[in-house]
């Protein structure tokens, strides 16, 4: 016969085992729980988007264009990653507090902070996808993702056509904000006259397939050394021993085809280029070239990190930047449910992109001063309209 203490000290260790039960399923499915609550669960074609950004309003942009530029002034124009995690909306509403808290306080400094003193920085701010549609490959997802870069796209058009300056552009994307410069390189650069302006486009944390470069970037290459120019820098940067990250990384991430539609990069070759070495290499580079990572989240525009340099060696392997396990605490993903989706709060390689983009468009400068430029495209068409021919009559002398 049990006493009435020994049945409460049952039921408490049954109950204290049914709590660790559950807390351990929880552990175990984490990912879906963390994609169940940020699901919309309204399909995209009866979603009601948030409000357009109206590009020709400063307030439409983090860092405006400046109509007033010399003629030969570079350019950097960046597309932030995502900053809305997802819940009520397939796409960020500009008007959200926390996304926009993320965008000026841990995206801005982290991912435009280092092209700096590369050019005048131009920001959109823009409908990005929330970051549930990157973790799903439905058809609601797609379309949050293709109605976001129309939103850069135009962003894009305005600060071109607004632009008073003919010199070297650099592009910047990381996370899914290489999804949508992946989309201007095939949509705007494929034009000859603003593609030999192109000084680099990085695509940060992002996979882009080689065989994009035969054909939706016909044109382009990848940058082979540090001294190149109109080229690609593209890599996903990880530890050897996140294998599941690797493998999402492979193949599930989603890229534009040349008829604008997404399809899976699953089987197909990635590009790599070490940005410590500056090239598309498999060389190895030991923790002394590193130049230096930062966590700049919550700093000014006008400040600068102290870049912590040597923290990792990097090498390209099979299509991925291999890292070493990073010694920093601020250089280091921060635990939390569904962290290791989210976009870094730190820019690993800070110091190596600033002086990358830097050599980049000085490349450039100095093959407009030796290979010149192309000629200007014609301004307009010209109507050629039928006229008579009168013959000229002979002169007899």
């Amino acid at each position: 016969m049990f006493t009435p203490s020994t049945i409460l000290r049952i039921s408490l260790y049954s109950l204290l085992v049914f709590i660790i039960l559950i807390a351990a399923s929880m552990y175990a499915g984490r990912d879906n729980l963390f994609r169940f609550f940020l699901d919309p669960k309204i399909p995209f074609q009866t979603y009601q988007p948030p409000p357009a950004p109206d590009y020709t309003d400063p307030s439409s942009w983090v860092q405006a264009p400046n109509t007033d530029q010399a003629k030969d002034q570079p350019q950097v124009f960046v597309v932030t990653p995502s900053t809305y995690w997802g819940g009520e909306h397939w796409n960020t509403d500009l008007a959200d507090e926390k996304a926009g808290d993320r965008l000026t306080r841990i995206a801005v400094p982290n991912w435009a902070g280092p092209f700096r003193k590369a050019g005048t920085v131009v920001i959109p701010k823009y409908r990005s996808a929330s970051l549930y549609s990157f973790l799903t490959t439905r058809n609601d997802a797609k379309a949050a993702r293709a109605f976001a870069y129309r939103d850069v796209l135009a962003a894009f058009d305005q600060f071109f056509a607004q632009s008073t300056s003919n010199g070297p552009i650099v592009l910047v994307g990381a996370e899914q904000g290489g999804l949508h410069v992946l989309g201007l390189l095939q949509d705007r650069f494929n034009d000859p006259h603003i593609r030999e302006r192109l000084a680099v486009a990085y695509i940060i944390d992002f996979a882009v397939p080689l065989d994009l470069f035969d054909g939706a970037l016909q044109g382009l290459s990848l940058c082979a050394d540090a001294k190149a120019s109109r080229c690609v820098v593209a890599y996903g940067a990880f530890n050897e021993t996140d294998r599941k990250e690797i493998t999402r990384f492979r193949e599930r991430t989603m890229v534009w085809d040349q008829k604008g539609r997404l399809q899976k990069t699953q089987g197909r070759a990635l590009a790599c280029v070490n940005p410590v070495l500056g090239g598309a290499t498999s060389d190895f580079a030991p923790s002394r070239l590193h130049l230096g990572g930062a966590a700049a989240s919550g700093l000014d525009w006008a400040m600068e990190p102290a870049p912590i340099p040597q923290q990792t060696s990097t090498q390209c392997a099979d299509g991925i930047l291999l890292i070493e396990p990073i010694t920093s605490n601020s250089l280091r993903k921060p635990r939390s449910l569904g962290a290791r989706f989210k976009p870094n709060p730190f820019n690993l390689f800070y110091a190596d992109l600033a002086k990358d983009a830097g050599q980049r468009v000085l490349a450039l400068q100095q093959r407009f001063e030796t290979e010149g430029r192309l000629a200007p495209p014609f301004g307009g068409t010209i109507e050629l309209r039928e006229s008579p021919i009168n013959k000229t009559p002979d002169i007899n002398p």
